[in-house]
Parts: C-alpha cells; sequence; structure tokens
C-alpha cells in the first residue's frame, strides 16, 4: 500500500526556479493581471535566474542571495547588460528600476509561502531600496513647438509620429494605454474622449481636446489606412500592420526628439509635461487629474501639485524675500576688464 503523501511536508526546495516561475505566470494569467505585469514579474525572475546560474533551484531563492542580487544591480556600469531584452548602454541603473526588482521578486516571494512552496515569506524582511526622487523639468512652449512644427504633416510615417505625440501632450496616457487603444474605444467624431484600459484591466473615460480631435480624425482617415493591411482594431499600428509595440512607440519618440534638438524627450516626460500644464495651464483639480492620469491614489498626483506650484511662481515673477528687504542697499555691478 502506498503511503498517503501530504503536499506541505514534501521537500519542494529542488524545485528549479525556471518551472515556479512558469507556475507563477499562469497565476498571474488566472488572476487577470494585464500582460505588461506579466511581463515585469517574468523579466525580474528571469535575471535573477541568470545571477543564480542556470539550473537554480527554490533553495537557492534566500534572502542573502535576492540581496546580493540587487547589490550586483546598483554597483553595475553597463545599463540592461546581460538583459537580452534591450541593448547595452553605458551607465548606472536608476533607483526606480532597482526599485522595481524588489517589488517583483517580493511580489513572488509572497506565492511562494501562499502556496506553500516554504515555509514562511523569504522576502518580507527585504527593504527595497530607496528611489532618489529627481526634478523633471517639464517641456516648455517653445520645446514643443520644435518637436511638433519638425514633423513633415504630409509623410506617413511622421503624420503618425505627430498624432501620439501630441495625443499624448493633451491626455497625459501611458505607452502602453496609447498602444493599446482600440478603434472602438476612441470617439473622436463627436463626444471627445478616449476609454482607456489601464493598469490593473481597469477602464477610465479621458477627456481629449478639439484639436486633438482634429489630429487623431486625419490620422484615422487619411494616413492609418496605408497602414492597416491586416485589418487590426487598434488606433496606431506599426509599419507591418500589426499592433504598434512600447518599445516602438519610445523609439519614435526619441527619434523625433533627436531631430528637433530636444534629447532629453521620452514617453512618460510627455506624459508629466500634460500634468504639469493641466495645473498650471488650467488651474486644473488635482482629483480630475488623478482620474485622468490613473493613479489609484493622490500620492503621485502631489508630486505634480508641488511641481507646479513652483513652476507657478517662475511665471509670476513676485518679488523675492530679499527684494523687499527695506534695509538693502542699492548695488551696481561693474564689469571690470582684464589686462
Amino acid at each position: 500500500m502506498v503511503a498517503r503523501r501530504r503536499w506541505k511536508p514534501l521537500d519542494k526546495s529542488s524545485v528549479t526556479l525556471e518551472r515556479l516561475r512558469q507556475a507563477f505566470e499562469v497565476y498571474n494569467q488566472v488572476a487577470g493581471k494585464s500582460p505588461h505585469t506579466i511581463d515585469f514579474y517574468n523579466q525580474k525572475l528571469v535575471l535573477l535566474q541568470r545571477f543564480l546560474g542556470e539550473g537554480c533551484e527554490l533553495s537557492d531563492f534566500t534572502l542573502e542571495s535576492v540581496r546580493a542580487f540587487i547589490a550586483d544591480l546598483q554597483s553595475r556600469q553597463v545599463r540592461n547588460e546581460h538583459n537580452g531584452f534591450v541593448k547595452d548602454k553605458k551607465g548606472t541603473l536608476s533607483s526606480a528600476y532597482i526599485q522595481g526588482f524588489a517589488r517583483g521578486l517580493r511580489a513572488f516571494s509572497t506565492w511562494l509561502n501562499q502556496e506553500s512552496y516554504t515555509d514562511t515569506n523569504v522576502l518580507q524582511p527585504l527593504r527595497p531600496p530607496r528611489v532618489q526622487r529627481k526634478v523633471i523639468q517639464p517641456l516648455n512652449d517653445e520645446e514643443t513647438g520644435r518637436i511638433l512644427g519638425g514633423l513633415d504633416l504630409n509623410d506617413v510615417y511622421d503624420a503618425r509620429a505627430y498624432a501620439m505625440i501630441w495625443t499624448l501632450l493633451d491626455t497625459g496616457l501611458r505607452a502602453s494605454e496609447l498602444c493599446g487603444l482600440r478603434l472602438e474605444d476612441t470617439h473622436i467624431d463627436k463626444q471627445g474622449f478616449l476609454k482607456v484600459l489601464g493598469k490593473g484591466n481597469k477602464e477610465r473615460l479621458v477627456p481629449i481636446g478639439t484639436r486633438t480631435m482634429s489630429v487623431l480624425l486625419r490620422w484615422r482617415d487619411v494616413f492609418r489606412p496605408m497602414y492597416d493591411e491586416l485589418d487590426s482594431p487598434y488606433l496606431f499600428l506599426a509599419r507591418d500592420g500589426r499592433p504598434l509595440t512600447t518599445t516602438a512607440l519610445r523609439e519614435v519618440v526619441k527619434r523625433v526628439g533627436r531631430q528637433a534638438g530636444v534629447s532629453r524627450l521620452h514617453c512618460h516626460l510627455l506624459r508629466h509635461t500634460f500634468a504639469t500644464n493641466y495645473l498650471v495651464k488650467e488651474v486644473g483639480d488635482p482629483l480630475r487629474l488623478q482620474q485622468i492620469l490613473g493613479h489609484e491614489t493622490l500620492e503621485m498626483v502631489r508630486h505634480y501639485v508641488a511641481f507646479a506650484s513652483v513652476e507657478q511662481s517662475l511665471l509670476e515673477r513676485r518679488p523675492s524675500p530679499m527684494d523687499l528687504f527695506a534695509g538693502a542697499k542699492r548695488t551696481r555691478v561693474t564689469v571690470v576688464e582684464k589686462r
């Protein structure tokens, strides 16, 4: 007679991390996680496996080994080194990027514990690295004019770039959200809004201006048919008619930025510029901005509000405290020529 064996007492330490990664992927798919989220977890786990070595097992997944992996990421001088997803690039990894690894691996550790692969949550004591908060200067009107003005609206590829960048500036959509826009969800004929599928598979309605409606109508009716060889349901398409990927979108935006002499241009900068302009130029409501951007909390919006307040004070150019100092003596700046 075969003895009854229970799941929990079995030794699972020899299960490979690759097998567990695949099981975690299926779990996330069944849970309804977005493809973007699933790819996020997969990328983190694949790179951890490469760090631990071929054939690594559950017993290799420890607090110490993960800390060593994160320390290795922090010490790298080449971005995307041995990544396999994108090209190598000189420079250290950002704190936000490294924190993403900690968050992704902690989620995996929590799942391992919930599924009884481990007796405890191995990474519960792991503290994600602090993210360095940098001031992101939004695009000014002159830069925006150069970016849009440098595109040939009669060229099929420039017309697509123009429509995408204009839409990002007027809506603050994420790159994945713009690529995921379907024709049936773009109400640009009369109503003027987009139905967007955001993070967590949550839909929201994003208003657009009349000029954006005109730009999108021109793209949809004049230039998009030149791309649509596969009868695609998506608004923006790649050159071969397939759905546009976020990687391709980012490359287009970077190329346009280089051509316009705005090398710092990237998709998230367009989102940041929209949020700042919404608060500064339109004196918009932060709560409404939160809904438009698709944030679950006001935490991120507070950063935009704080920056917009500083931006507004710079535009108004009110006297500074020392300008109003009554005891100040007037000084004259003189230039002394060197002999």
